[in-house]
């Protein structure tokens, strides 16, 4: 079933694997994420490099190495793990994805952005402890 919301698989990853960390309480290496999300280690690999530059998981190499949160689940919101993966969102989004639309105004009216905005509005308000509660 398609949703009118799409995420990225890598947004995915990187939300579900940072709320495996938080469940979890301890470090994590790629190999037993991979496996609890059957996705590939390499691409697990590297959205969570993505997350290591944003400052949100510190990676230790090595044996005993892993990932671990840089903050606790109560400091990080999901809309800090979406927007290190997908960057900002912008407030107009066109579906076509054409700077302006060539109805002049948009067919589905402010649906979308509001759609958008609420969306957002779920991550910054929620997160990692909210949803280990739920």
């Amino acid at each position: 079933m398609n949703s009118v919301i799409s995420i990225s698989e890598a947004a995915s990853i990187a939300i579900h694997g940072m709320e495996l960390l938080a469940l979890n309480n301890r470090k994590m290496n790629v190999k037993e994420m991979a496996e609890v999300f059957r996705v590939s280690e390499a691409h697990l690999a590297k959205v969570f490099q993505r997350l290591a530059r944003s400052g949100l998981v510190i990676s230790t190499r090595g044996p005993g190495g892993g990932f671990s949160l840089t903050r606790e689940p109560s400091q990080i919101t999901l809309y800090d793990i979406y927007r290190s993966i997908e960057g900002e969102r912008e407030a107009e989004a066109c579906i076509l994805r054409t700077s302006t639309c060539p109805f002049g105004n948009c067919i589905f009216g402010g649906l979308l952005k509001e759609i958008t905005d609420r969306f957002i509005t779920y991550l910054k308000g929620h997160t990692l402890e909210d949803i280990s509660r739920e």
